[in-house]
């Protein structure tokens, strides 16, 4: 069974850092941070498209999320653009997901309209138009026609059918709509409803020309259909009653094939690209776009070219992607890989280009076998300007390594987003060999702009290496830092805690060390999923006090967002995994995680603007220490006296440095009344209200250094130091 959520299903429906304790001051450019207001909460699988109105989207406002991962079927431009109106409508944001960033797929588009033909029983309107240019195992998913939602008549059919020609000799398939309509972009479904798991399915053929025709079952002036001014899409024309017109209809036609679209070293193209980028850009609902769910490392590259393609034409809305969880370990993609010798003679080497925060190498990891290296062998990195080598910038020379992925100290000056190149030379001693410095395999590439050089010639691989790391290779950790070496605009993830029978995932605090880790080096935000759903055989709903449970403890680590997983129950026959009770059921009923999620968001929604000034100094925990997570220090400045109690201790400053604190209850049972002492003692305390927002007085007493608390089961509090403290 998948137990990690696949968004292809739901379309057919260091240097060293101590973990916990060392700062940052950086904060991210306002352009570049990814925000929510007031505060990024979000639900994934939304209402299917059937499912999409006012009603359900009031829903989704009143329980106090912000925006909307796209998925469940609302994967066209239409079902899109309800879904975008009836957010805009209510003040949410979405994530706008679509087919072709899943599936192969090509648009056949032409938006020109300057006229209208109004539709009645006893006339035809039609168009051809022309089928990809190459390629097999097409589908024609839907075709999506220009219609003013104010001219159709309750209960009026508009019904569209597909033909191999105007001849009409083949039906390839036919889909109708009833008004009334509450958009004017309609769309008909003329393949059937597929999932590319389990299905296979062709109904055209690459390189013809095709006919659609629309009629209807009124005989009075019905439904005004969008048609240009002029003949202005060359792959066919409009019809009118069987006859060619110079005009063409306002039509939005999408092909696609049975077929990831990162398949084969592809991705979606440019031209698909653009014409998502053109027809989104301008809607004032948009957050941005759902590219991608828990890709493996070897998509990364080409998701970064999307990435970069997307914002270079629409740089004011963000690209989202998720990764998977650290429990989902052999998934990550990594494959064994190849490498080479360095030797005197043979020098091996990269390029790459700095991140757009790195002004500063401190040191590169390389990854060969250390017990190669004997007695009088030396390794040097040089760092140069490019493989022209003008300009030496640093160098480095090591004689010994202690494991199989040493850091060569580099500590030098460098320019953000600049091609640099390094290059690892050998010294002639002792055998004149030390190998495999690792690579990948040809043709399988993880830096978008450098590539591996053997001898000083190119190669189609990438070495491994890190840039201001000291991580172990092909580990959760080296997954999460590729895609942050790829410049997100978030670090998003999702990790799933309450298994059945009352179980907890041990790794849930390590994974979270991670990603704190690596969003604080990539100087990006990090959001992450919350749990609010049941599979059978796996995972258990969780309670109320679960669920506070997880968002109090990310926020406590530093995320600036949450999601939930899932808002609307999926069904099985989608997903082929038994969900349940969700926080909303199939039929669309409300379960009681609904007011609990509503409540829990209102709080967080008064703790965002004094969230999002804030950046993670140290997270730390008392009582038993889970796995990967760092004990409370004894000259840490705020320490509970009794320090067996289980707390997460989370620490942070706003821009100014003024010190905050949040502290969740570790126990997701038991209601606590937890004291503080405060070493050296501040001469106030104050608590951020999750009521207004304000700061508020606490019980703090100035004379004793403590204050006390009461915590329901799984709650934080965010406490806030006097400035200059």
């Amino acid at each position: 069974m998948k137990m990690y959520k696949v968004a292809a299903r739901s379309i057919a429906c260091m240097f060293t850092l101590a973990a916990c304790s060392f700062g940052f001051a950086w904060q991210p450019n306002a352009a570049d941070a990814a925000t929510v207001s007031p505060f990024p909460i979000g639900i994934f699988y939304p209402p299917e498209p059937a499912e999409t109105n006012d009603a359900a989207y009031a829903d989704i406002a009143n329980m106090n999320a912000t925006f909307i991962v796209g998925t469940n079927n609302v994967v066209s431009h239409a079902s899109n653009e309800r879904a975008l109106q009836y957010a805009a409508a209510h003040g949410l944001k979405l994530l706008v997901h679509d087919y072709g960033l899943e599936l192969k797929s090509e648009m056949a588009v032409q938006r020109s309209a300057g006229d209208g033909w109004r539709a009645r029983s006893d006339r035809t309107i039609g168009q051809t138009f022309a089928s990809p240019a190459s390629g097999t195992g097409w589908f024609l998913d839907h075709v999506a026609l220009k219609v003013d939602k104010t001219t159709l008549p309750s209960n009026a059919k508009l019904k569209l059918c597909v033909y191999d020609s105007p001849s009409k000799t083949t039906t390839i398939g036919c889909d109708a709509v009833t008004g009334p309509i509450d958009n004017d972009i309609v769309e008909f479904q003329i393949a059937p409803n597929l999932n590319p798991t389990y299905a296979s399915f062709s109904n055209i053929n690459a390189n013809q020309t095709y006919y659609m025709e629309l009629q209807t079952n009124s005989s009075r002036e019905g439904a005004r259909i969008a048609v240009s001014a002029n003949d202005s899409y060359a792959g066919g024309q409009a019809y009118l009653n069987g006859t060619p017109q110079a005009k063409d209809l306002y039509f939005e036609i999408r092909y696609s094939q049975l077929a990831s679209a990162y398949g084969q070293g592809d991705r979606p193209s440019d031209a698909y690209l653009d014409t998502l980028v053109d027809f989104y850009n301008a809607n004032p609902a948009v957050l941005g776009y759902n590219l991608k769910d828990e890709p493996t490392v070897d998509l990364m590259v080409r998701l970064q070219e999307v990435q970069q393609r997307l914002k270079t034409n629409d740089p004011s809305h963000m690209v989202y992607a998720n990764l998977l969880p650290s429990s989902a370990e052999g998934l990550f993609g990594f494959r064994p890989m190849a490498g080479d010798y360095v030797t005197s003679v043979t020098p091996l080497g990269q390029t790459f280009r700095t991140g757009p925060n790195v002004n500063f190498i401190n040191t590169i990891q390389m990854y060969f076998d250390r017990s190669q290296m004997t007695a009088g062998e030396a390794l040097k990195l040089t760092l140069w300007n490019s493989t022209a080598k003008t300009t030496k910038i640093a160098e480095t020379t090591i004689t010994s390594a202690s494991t199989n992925w040493p850091q060569f100290p580099i500590n030098t000056a460098v320019s953000a987003n600049t091609l640099y190149y390094m290059e690892l030379t050998h010294n002639g001693g002792g055998d004149n060999s030390v190998g495999w410095v690792i690579h990948t395999n040809l043709g399988e590439k993880w830096e978008k702009d450098g590539t591996a050089y053997v001898g000083g010639a190119p190669i189609n691989a990438d070495f491994w290496f890190t840039i201001n790391q000291n991580i172990t290779p092909l580990t959760y950790e080296d997954y999460v830092y590729r895609w942050v070496s790829k410049h997100p605009d978030v670090l998003v993830f999702d990790h799933y805690p309450f298994l059945e029978a009352g179980a907890f995932r041990n790794d849930y605090f390590e994974n979270l060390e991670v990603i704190r880790r690596q969003a604080l080096l990539g100087k990006v935000d990090f959001w992450s999923y919350i749990q609010s759903v049941g599979i059978t055989g796996t995972y258990r709903v969780p309670s109320k006090e679960e669920m506070r449970y997880q968002i109090y403890t990310n926020l406590a680590y530093g995320a600036k967002g949450y999601i939930y997983f899932t808002y609307w129950t999926p069904q099985d026959s989608v997903w082929n995994s038994p969900f349940h009770d969700g926080i909303i059921l199939p039929d669309g009923t409300k379960t009681g995680s609904y007011a609990s999620a509503r409540e829990i968001n209102g709080e967080v929604l008064k703790l965002g603007p004094s969230l999002n000034s804030l950046t993670s100094q140290a997270v730390y925990h008392t009582g038993a220490i889970p796995t990967g997570a760092a004990a409370l220090p004894a000259s840490f400045f705020w320490k509970p006296t009794d320090t067996t109690k289980p707390t997460v201790i989370g620490s942070f400053v706003n821009g100014s440095g003024r010190k905050y604190v949040m502290v969740v209850n570790r126990d997701t049972v038991n209601s606590r009344t937890l004291t503080f002492a405060l070493t050296p003692k501040p001469t106030a305390v104050t608590e951020v209200s999750k009521t207004t927002g304000a700061e508020v007085a606490t019980n703090y007493n100035s004379g004793t250094g403590q204050l006390s608390a009461s915590f329901a089961p799984g709650e934080g509090k965010l406490f806030a130091l006097p400035a200059g403290y």
